[in-house]
């Protein structure tokens, strides 16, 4: 701007810019990263595999690759792909993976070289890979789902339009541009700590900081992480199972900083609980933390007045308040299913009450090891469903969407489904035994409940047993209750269970094996319905209580003890008739006493279901959720792609015509297609795909759709020249979207495939899409246009007849038809192509120019190599090139000058062109290069280097 004079060309200008970055908030935002490095990896990464500006750019490391030799190089990691390239003395090396493609990933601990086709990577950049996969997986179940969702509207005006999975948005969602490495950080960090304290998703992380935390009242301290988020404040123990709690801010009626010097708060919170926090930080932390605090305190000021019509709905406050009997739900009106006397119901009460008044109740309750116990022995029927809702974390959910459960059936109205259609059949099959579901006050709750799920998330709409976990929910709560502890949810694996059974019991899992035995005929039933139609009903209400406290780990840890205890028997059987026998006699003997023996000496008289959650307690406390986690994992990959190509099968068996295709090439047409859709982000329609989408679709089936960079087969693109699109749009318009509406389904590609491939009339079909008017005559335009999209068909391949081949084929048009206004019917094309031979057999064979055999496996290699002569003058230049670097910096340090070379520059992200390469503050340290080349030669076995490392100090020396 200084060289401008003019004043009205200075304001010019700086409008312009000021105008392009209004226009362009969100492109690049790996370019505008403040990274230097993390920049020039970008850019590096885009030049090099030609990736589009919508593919987003994660991060890159430095690693190793085994094929045949050990290539050193860089790793980069988008939201799609891992890409890999290396170039050393010449050999480049060109690796990309699509990430949707993969089915298995793991650590192999191995020596150098031992693992073939292996990127050796660093744990930081495994769990980063594992976490986009994950997402990626997520993309692909989601775009394998049903059209419409099971709980959209089945009328025909639903528009059909789907969002991207939640954790893909708020991934892609980055207004600060900040590297999505740190975003994937911050997420990870987010989900971990929403998961710990069961909160909803839109809680994240605002402030953390280590603190001690005493109750007032008791002489126990515990030391631990202290949290702040939109909605919490948190704290969980160093100590396993000593000390969590979750306090909204609305219940805290007082903070003060009764020490400035040790920096500590004291919190008094509903229910007179009073807690201290001692914070072990420096000053300026705490100062930080009571800052927020404060803030978030002010904003929740206004709940603070719902609080008390809320409480009314716990149980736990009508007791404290003197109430004898309090009871919710339909077990109110239709009794318990577990008779009180058993299971001491008042004695259970009696030691509720007393912890409700010294450690807090519902929203304020503090998790201490008795609050565990209790749990374990089981909960007292009056306050079993508010307690339930206390350790999924469901009562946060109903209190901050208060009124959103009828809000939901008035905004339903009328509303018709594939899911609701489900429920109904459903209904009558809930529970039939409990005598509430006999009647229509029970049946007409449970509707309303499960209707409710489907309004609120119609992706799911309604799965299999979920009418039998509500069931049981609605006996100890109200309908809003029981819809909010079933928006909680878990994830169940049976797969998982195998693998578990197979780690911590390998004779039984073998056994099972010999026989071919499917642990999932008995045991799958466990999972779907949480043993509620497994265990007589009394004995399931334990298993539940657990399960709301401790997770999905809980279930797994029952499963595996039902299969030790009955592991004798279970190794003499030798088919699943027998299996399934063996559990259903020990299932209705759960009630049933025996004695315990304590050092050979019968100490007490237990139940079997007591000594059951013992065995899963005590053998399986190894079973954790991070193990589970880690299996499913392992399995998950592979379970969703073959759920993908399960998608895919009856997607194709749905098609009303599949012509003279067969299943593979069927197969292949639905995988490109589905393909596009995965990468398309748009919101149009998901089973189908506009003009654009078509030309990558054509690239993937039709060589001559692509454009390819000489010598890269990495990846493939679709072609972006003038006359291309033309032709492709003129194919698009004319042969399949037959009712011109710009979208096409998989239905309008196989019939316009066919009519490609199967007709035989290809010479008038080129004939057709060229001309313009549909009048069945050629203009001079026409033909000339038809000439171009022969040229770019032609445009691969060798020699000079493509070429002469269309010229000589103008000529005769031009020629035979000199009057005007110039018209070319069909026979008039016919007899200017015959005399040509090579026209002739191209449009004979233009049907095999589509190729929908061919198997993808979603990595593509290029290795490509330079002459010995080359490398050796590559060597040489960067020798001299480096040894004049050192001679600069050695002078320039005599000189007292400044340094030129950057410390903060991309040591080793390759430089694509000359046009390309890292500006002053980001050039490439040379000696760091060529010392790298050298050790990643030397570990090749590209021979002796000593030679050249003795030349290369004697280079610096000389220098000196």
């Amino acid at each position: 701007m200084n060289e401008l004079e003019d004043e009205a060309d200075k304001e010019a200008y700086g409008m312009s810019k000021f105008m392009s970055l209004v226009h362009n908030p969100d492109g690049g935002s790996d370019e505008k990263s403040t990274d230097a490095k993390y920049r020039a990896a970008a850019r590096s990464w885009r030049q090099l595999f030609r990736m589009p500006e919508e593919e987003k750019f994660v991060n890159f490391y430095s690693c190793s690759y085994h094929q045949k030799l050990l290539n050193q190089g860089w790793l980069y990691i988008s939201m799609s792909y891992i890409c890999f390239y290396s170039s050393i003395l010449g050999a480049e090396t060109k690796v990309v993976i699509e990430l949707k493609q993969i089915t298995e990933i793991s650590k192999e601990r191995s020596k150098r070289g031992m693992v073939s086709d292996a990127i050796k990577i660093r744990d930081e950049t495994y769990e980063l890979i594992e976490y986009l996969l994950n997402m990626a997986m997520m993309k692909l179940l989601h775009s394998t789902a049903t059209e419409p969702a099971p709980g959209e509207s089945s009328q025909p005006e639903s528009n059909g339009e789907r969002s991207q999975p939640t954790a893909v948005v708020e991934f892609l969602n980055n207004p600060d541009h900040k590297p999505l490495k740190q975003l994937f950080e911050i997420q990870k960090k987010n989900q971990a700590f929403q998961a710990l304290f069961s909160i909803p998703s839109t809680d994240t992380i605002l402030e953390e900081t280590i603190a001690i935390c005493s109750i007032s009242g008791t002489n126990n301290n515990f030391h631990g992480m202290l949290y702040l988020s939109q909605n919490f404040i948190c704290f969980v123990s160093t100590a396993k199972y000593q000390c969590q709690l979750t306090l909204p801010f609305f219940a805290v009626m007082r903070v003060e900083r009764i020490n400035t010097q040790n920096s500590t708060v004291a919190i008094t919170a509903r229910h007179n609980l009073k807690l201290l926090f001692q914070f072990t930080t420096d000053k300026a932390t705490s100062d930080k933390f009571c800052g927020i605090l404060k803030d978030r305190l002010q904003e929740h000021v206004a709940s603070m007045k719902k609080l008390k019509s809320f409480l009314a709905t716990c149980p736990s406050e009508e007791l404290l308040a003197g109430k004898e009997t309090v009871a919710s739900g339909l077990g109110a009106i239709f009794e318990y299913p577990v008779d009180q006397k058993k299971s001491n119901e008042k004695q259970k009460i009696r030691f509720w009450l007393s912890y409700f008044r010294e450690f807090g109740r519902n929203l304020t309750t503090v998790r201490l090891p008795t609050f565990i116990k209790l749990v374990r022995v089981g909960l007292p029927n009056s306050l079993r469903g508010e307690l339930w809702e206390v350790c999924s974390g469901a009562i946060h959910k109903r209190f901050a969407k208060e009124g959103y459960y009828e809000q939901l059936h008035a905004d339903h109205v009328g509303f018709k489904s594939l899911s609701i259609e489900e429920i109904e059949k459903d209904l009558n099959r809930s529970l039939p035994e409990y005598k509430a579901y006999q009647t229509p006050e029970g049946i007409n709750s449970l509707r309303r409940v499960l209707y409710a799920y489907s309004f609120h998330d119609p992706e799911i709409g309604y799965c299999q047993a979920m009418n039998i976990i509500v069931s049981v929910l609605l006996i100890f709560m109200s309908e809003e209750q029981a819809f909010c502890v079933n928006m909680v949810g878990a994830v169940i694996d049976n797969n998982v269970f195998e693998k578990l059974v197979k780690q911590f019991m390998p004779i039984l899992g073998d056994h099972l094996q010999k026989y071919e035995i499917q642990l999932s005929v008995a045991c799958l039933p466990w999972f779907l319905t949480l043993f509620v139609n497994s265990f007589p009903l009394p004995y399931a209400l334990r298993v539940l209580d657990c399960f709301f406290m401790e997770g999905a780990k809980f279930l797994f840890q029952m499963g595996l003890a039902i299969l030790k205890v009955n592991g004798e028997e279970i190794l003499k059987i030798k088919d699943e008739g027998e299996f399934m026998n063996i559990l259903k006699t020990y299932f209705t003997k759960l009630g049933e006493t025996q004695p315990v023996e304590n050092n050979g000496k019968v100490a007490r008289q237990s139940t079997k279901f007591n000594q059951l959650m013992l065995c899963a307690y005590k053998e399986f406390q190894n079973v954790t959720t991070d193990l589970i986690v880690s299996h499913r994992k392992s399995i998950q990959l592979e379970v969703i792609q073959s759920m993908d190509l399960y998608a895919k099968k009856s997607t194709i068996r749905q098609l009303k015509s599949t012509y003279k295709f067969s299943k593979d090439e069927l197969l292949y047409v639905c995988d490109a297609f589905s393909t596009i859709q995965y990468y398309n982000n748009s919101k149009k329609a998901q089973d189908k795909i506009s003009l654009g989408e078509f030309n990558k679709f054509m690239s993937h089936i039709c060589n001559w759709a692509v454009d390819n960079v000489e010598g890269d087969d990495t990846r493939q693109f679709a072609t972006t020249s003038v006359q291309g699109l033309f032709f492709l749009s003129l194919l698009f318009k004319r042969v399949f979207d037959k009712n011109g509406d710009g979208l096409i389904d998989l239905q309008d590609v196989v019939t316009g495939l066919s009519e490609i491939m199967h007709s035989g009339g290809t010479l008038q079909m080129f004939f057709t899409l060229h001309d313009s008017d549909q009048d069945g005559k050629l203009t001079r335009e026409d033909t000339i246009h038809l000439s171009e999209s022969l040229l770019f068909l032609f445009r691969n391949m060798q020699g000079d007849a493509p070429l002469s081949s269309v010229s000589a084929l103008l000529n005769r048009a031009f020629t035979s038809k000199q009057e005007e206004p110039f018209l070319l019917t069909f026979a008039d094309f016919q007899e200017l192509v015959i005399p040509d031979a090579f026209l002739v057999e191209y449009f004979a064979t233009f049907n095999s120019t589509f190729v929908l055999n061919e198997t993808k496996s979603g990595v593509y290699t290029n290795v490509k190599t330079m002459p010995v002569r080359e490398i050796t003058e590559s060597i040489f230049s960067g020798g001299i090139k480096w040894a004049t670097g050192l001679g600069d910096k050695m002078v320039g340090k005599k000189a007292g000058s400044e340094k030129v070379l950057s410390d903060e520059s991309p040591e080793a992200v390759p430089s694509v062109k000359a046009a390309d390469q890292p500006t002053e503050a980001e050039h490439i340290d040379d000696k760091a290069l060529l010392d790298e080349v050298d050790d990643l030669l030397r570990e090749s076995g590209f021979g002796e280097l000593d030679e050249v490392s003795q030349n290369v100090e004697k280079l610096e020396l000389e220098q000196s």
